[in-house]
């Protein structure tokens, strides 16, 4: 538990840091082509039909870990949302949606304004591939429905680093 409040400062105190020297200038190079996908740093992304999105990742800890990425407001709003144990695993577990077991189960939300809003996942995988004092990384896969739409999210994965 004592590694856990460590490494949720570390993370709050890390991503406080990283969103106050986020701001970008006109000088920026040019983003990567498509097929040239860089990855560095922390990052939450996935597949939705079809195109790939790459969020920015929040830990929240309120009686399970939540991580996190969303972009956009109001029907550009766009949300993924990783909900697992406090004391998480490494391994490959399944994504259940039972909201009296939110301490102990993996589950999901996902939104995709304005069709989806925060789905619960009712299937799916979370795989927990690194657990240590400063990274969690994994990958993901979800579905659900939302109203008469379904979702199928792929190729999900994610890093969360402190230091």
């Amino acid at each position: 538990m004592k590694n856990l409040q460590k490494f949720m400062f570390l993370a709050v105190a890390f991503f406080a840091l990283a969103l106050s020297s986020s701001c970008s200038s006109d000088d920026a190079p040019d983003t990567p082509k498509e097929e040239e996908t860089v990855i560095t740093g922390d990052f939450i992304k996935f597949k939705y039909k079809g195109t790939e999105y790459k969020f920015d990742p929040v830990i929240s800890v309120s009686g399970a870990l939540n991580i996190y990425g969303s972009t956009g407001i109001d029907d550009t709003y766009k949300k993924v949302s990783l909900w697992m144990p406090t004391a998480f695993t490494v391994g490959s577990h399944p994504v259940v949606y039972d909201l009296s077991s939110l301490g102990t189960t993996y589950q999901a939300s996902f939104t995709f304004a304005p069709g989806i809003n925060n789905a619960s996942a009712t299937s799916g995988t979370i795989n927990i591939t690194a657990k240590t004092d400063t990274k969690i990384e994994g990958t993901f896969t979800l579905n659900g429905t939302s109203g008469q739409e379904t979702f199928a999210v792929t190729e999900g994965s994610f890093r969360i680093t402190t230091d």
